[in-house]
């Protein structure tokens, strides 16, 4: 059995779980997320971890898309009451 890495892609999977949170990791979910799927695309037989990478890309969009509309709907809220 080969010894792959795939640091990026847990990294990106975890990012991207914590980014549910915190908002701000999202992107860091993102930009781990795409490093390793290139890495894992130009090399194959060093890198590993391609659901990983997606599943965390997948999180990070989310997270990110939720804190986008979360922070719109409280800009709105905030404007109709005057605050």
């Amino acid at each position: 059995m080969e010894n792959k890495k795939k640091g990026l892609a847990i990294a990106s999977l975890v990012f991207g779980i914590i980014g549910g949170y915190y908002s701000t990791v999202s992107i860091v979910a993102i930009i781990c997320g795409h490093i390793a799927l290139n890495r894992i695309k130009k090399n194959s037989g060093l890198y590993s971890g391609k659901r990983l990478a997606i599943s965390g890309l997948v999180l990070g969009y989310l997270g990110l898309a939720i804190a986008l509309l979360l922070g719109f709907l409280r800009g709105s809220i905030k404007n109709k009451l005057g605050i």
